[in-house]
């Protein structure tokens, strides 16, 4: 016993003496171990923390860029690449506006009805991206209510309770008009200048609505994949709930100065990790992008832009066994604002690569063969985005085309033929969409109001093939 003794003596002080050993034998210093450590704790952080960082960064730019506050709407009535958020569409109006029920307590949402022409489509989501209630579905309006979390007050009658579990929200409504004409833009704009933001405690008199125009304005709504990550990611786990799911998270975010009630404020080398960190967790999320699609038609490239799970759990990532963060986090670096109802009043397909099953390239020629008669109530559209930053490409010349384009040339048949590439194939301008050579790229393919045989998959997309 006493030999036994002696051994587990020595043993625990030569531990103590000597450093460890890596898997490649060589030693590593206590300085090293926690370097370490700090740099996987950040990869983590950041798959986790995506979804907080993403809305904080399209607010902050908002904020600075639209010069926009808490219950202010801001709009893009005409689409422009300068709309620098995760694949945004320029065949809808976009409209974005953020509230804060810690700031303001209650908020109420008005939305009038659909009238000829002109109608409303989009999602209230929470600060994470989890969609809480689809909003101007089949043309309805109505008043609806976002509540402070664990909310106690009284809730007065005539509103559709929102009960979010964090602060800050926001909401994308789409302006949808039924053509390109005067009278349906008209219907449209008069439509949105109607839509009103504000606190519950100002119902007897809600204040003038602030509709600010985005047309011609820089946005970056881009999540920057360096230590900038991380303070708003600070700054937003300072501001918001903490939820219990998340418990776990927040003592792993402790290495790297993170907590809640306590200032972030990392050292030179902790600032050079985080930006190696984040470097990594981006390009890990980029390739999981192209690979873990939900496959919608066999032997086909065309995917929903999404893993598996999301459907399932209606884009809040939850199963009996455990909670999906990294499929949370793959997902929502390529979009935000997720539906409540997929399928219902829109439906997405994206491809990562061409028929033959090579990624797409900017600086190669591609075509789209879409059949006639695209089974929507509503129109259908293709546009393409870079596979670096998920929204367009810096001065693109064009965006999007699709059914609603009146100068895009259909064949005899009804089909119509797209090209992508550097520039058009000759006489096909109009039916021609811009991509960057040098990097990869992917277009959604969009159907708003999918009509049965889509949603059955008796209908099918085509492949993109390389034109040569």
């Amino acid at each position: 016993m006493k030999m036994i003794r002696l051994w587990m003596f020595l043993f625990t002080l030569t531990a103590l003496a000597f450093p460890a050993l890596n898997v490649s034998g060589q030693t590593l210093s206590s300085e090293e171990l926690q370097s370490s450590l700090v740099e996987r704790r950040a990869v983590d952080a950041v798959i986790w923390g995506l979804p907080l960082v993403g809305e904080d960064t399209v607010k902050q730019a908002a904020f600075r860029d639209g010069k926009a506050k808490y219950n202010d709407i801001v709009w893009w009535p005409k689409g422009s690449w300068k709309n620098q958020s995760p694949t945004p569409n320029v065949n809808t109006r976009y409209m974005y506006f953020f509230c804060n029920t810690k700031q303001d307590g209650p908020v109420v949402v008005e939305l009038p009805p659909a009238v000829p022409g002109a109608s409303f489509y989009g999602t209230i989501e929470d600060a994470w991206y989890a969609p809480l209630t689809d909003i101007g579905f089949e043309g309805k309006g109505g008043k609806y209510l976002v509540l402070p979390p664990n909310y106690k007050g009284a809730v007065p009658d005539g509103y559709t309770v929102v009960r979010p579990a964090t602060y800050n929200t926001m909401t994308l409504l789409r302006s949808i008009l039924d053509s390109s004409s005067e009278a349906d833009l008209k219907a449209g704009n008069d439509l949105v200048k109607q839509v009103k933001v504000y606190p519950l405690s100002q119902a007897a008199n809600p204040p003038a609505q602030r509709l600010l125009d985005m047309s011609n304005v820089m946005f970056n709504g881009l999540v920057h994949y360096d230590a900038s990550f991380f303070t708003s990611l600070a700054r937003m786990v300072n501001e918001e709930t903490v939820q219990p799911r998340d418990l776990a998270m927040m003592g792993m975010l402790l290495p790297l100065g993170i907590e809640k009630g306590k200032e972030f404020k990392p050292d030179a080398a902790t600032v050079t990790q985080l930006n190696s960190a984040a470097a990594e967790a981006h390009a890990w999320l980029m390739d999981r992008a192209t690979k873990d699609g939900t496959p919608w038609w066999p032997d086909s490239q065309w995917v929903i832009p999404t893993p598996p799970i999301t459907m399932p759990t209606a884009f809040h990532w939850e199963v009996p066994n455990y909670f999906a963060v990294d499929s949370r986090a793959i997902a929502l670096s390529q979009y935000f604002c997720p539906t409540a109802k997929l399928g219902t009043g829109s439906f997405y397909f994206a491809s990562f690569h061409d028929h033959d099953g090579n990624p797409l390239e900017g600086g190669n020629n591609y075509k789209l063969h879409v059949p006639a008669n695209v089974p929507v109530r509503q129109f259908w559209s293709a546009t393409v985005y870079s596979l670096e930053t998920s929204s367009f490409f810096l001065n693109a010349p064009n965006l999007t085309l699709g059914s609603l384009n009146t100068d895009l040339k259909k064949n005899a048949d009804g089909t119509v033929d797209l090209y992508f590439g550097p520039k058009p194939p000759a006489g096909q301008e109009s039916n021609w969409l811009y991509t960057q050579p040098g990097q990869k790229w992917f277009p959604w393919f969009r159907v708003y109001g999918p009509e049965k045989a889509i949603m059955d998959k008796s209908w099918k997309l085509p492949d993109i093939e390389k034109a040569s």
